[in-house]
C-alpha cells in the first residue's frame, strides 16, 4: 500500500505536468481581431480583410496581429526569437478559418492582391491551393518554403474609407504614411 506521502507526490507531479501543459504553445489560440479597428503591428494599417489576416502570439501570451503575411513574414517574424513564438496562424482563403502557420500552404501569385501586395494566399488544404493554382496560376510553397521567399511586392490596391482606392502603386513606390510635423503646424 501507498503511504499519504507517495500518493501526495504522484498527485503533485500530476498537477504540475498539466500545469505546465497549459502553459505550453500547443495552448496558444488566436485571438479576435476587431475587423476595421486592429492595426498591423508592422504597417499600423487597420486590418480589413480577414481571408489575408495573420497572427503571433508569444510565449508570455502577447499577441501581434498583421494585415497581410509578409508584414509577418518579412518584416516581424525575422526579428524574433523562435523560441519566443508560442504559434503563429494564418487566415484560410477559402474559409477565413485560423491555420496554424505551419500547417498551412502558400500561394504566391503575383496577380492577386493583398493588403500590402505581398500576394501569398493560405489555405488549410493542399488541395485548396492547388485548386487556386489551377485557375489563377500562382507557386505553391510550405512554411519553409514560405521563409526563404524573396518577398517582392506587387501592384498595390488599397481601399480608402471604402470610397476610393489607389491604384497603379508598385514596388518601387513609396508612400508617406505619417503627416508631416512641419505642414501639420500650417
Amino acid at each position: 500500500m501507498k503511504s499519504y506521502k507517495q500518493v501526495a507526490g504522484l498527485l503533485s507531479v500530476a498537477g504540475l505536468s498539466l500545469a505546465l501543459g497549459a502553459c505550453s504553445s500547443a495552448s496558444a489560440e488566436p485571438f479576435e481581431i476587431k475587423w476595421g479597428e486592429t492595426e498591423c503591428e508592422v504597417c499600423k494599417m487597420k486590418i480589413m480583410d480577414e481571408q489575408f489576416a495573420a497572427e503571433a502570439i508569444m510565449e508570455n501570451e502577447k499577441g501581434y496581429a498583421f494585415d497581410d503575411i509578409g508584414c509577418l513574414m518579412r518584416d516581424w517574424y525575422p526579428e524574433q526569437k523562435e523560441d519566443d513564438i508560442a504559434a503563429m496562424y494564418v487566415k484560410d482563403f477559402n474559409t477565413k478559418d485560423w491555420v496554424e502557420l505551419d500547417e498551412a500552404m502558400f500561394v504566391y501569385d503575383k496577380e492577386s492582391k493583398t493588403p500590402m501586395a505581398y500576394n501569398i494566399l493560405s489555405f488549410a488544404k493542399e488541395a485548396d491551393a492547388e485548386a487556386y493554382m489551377e485557375e489563377n496560376g500562382g507557386k505553391m510553397m510550405n512554411f519553409d518554403q514560405l521563409k526563404d521567399h524573396t518577398w517582392e511586392r506587387g501592384e498595390m490596391n488599397m481601399m480608402m474609407d471604402g470610397e476610393g482606392s489607389m491604384d497603379g502603386m508598385n514596388q518601387d513606390s513609396e508612400m508617406d504614411m505619417e503627416m508631416d510635423t512641419e505642414e501639420e503646424g500650417q
